[in-house]
């Protein structure tokens, strides 16, 4: 197997909805990108994933992203701002954002969206359900 990660930075601001003291004021964080996949082979110019097509999603990304307030982002509306779904979130923009540039690699075994919202807190979405071929 092989894997390749993108990294990066960018900063949003966000509120959580309920009981959790200053969390509920709007803040912002300087939040931490880590985007991998694994892949079982190379592909026919060795790559597992061309490293310039991820960062030019990831830049694509945060260029939309950076300095919003997420509570209001349409996805959003139903979910906690939490890193969690911020994570889901910006895994389903990526893998858009690659998608839309042609990408079609269709033996990605594993997508991983590690987020840090400081120096010892992160989490992570998860998904083996990666499908970028002819569907």
């Amino acid at each position: 197997m092989y894997r390749v990660c993108v990294t990066g930075s960018f900063s949003a601001i966000h509120s959580l909805v309920g009981n959790f003291e200053e969390e509920t004021v709007p803040h912002a964080h300087q939040y931490l990108l880590e985007w991998r996949y694994t892949v079982p082979s190379l592909d026919e110019n060795g790559f597992a994933v061309n490293i310039a097509l991820m960062e030019d999603a990831r830049d694509q990304v945060f260029s939309y992203i950076a300095g919003k307030n997420l509570n209001e982002e349409p996805f959003f509306l139903e979910r906690q701002t939490s890193i969690e779904n911020l994570a889901l979130y910006l895994e389903t923009m990526l893998t858009g954002r690659l998608k839309e540039r042609g990408f079609d690699r269709d033996d990605i075994t594993e997508c991983e969206v590690r987020l840090w919202e400081n120096d010892h807190a992160w989490a992570s979405y998860i998904t083996t359900d990666v499908h970028f071929g002819e569907e």
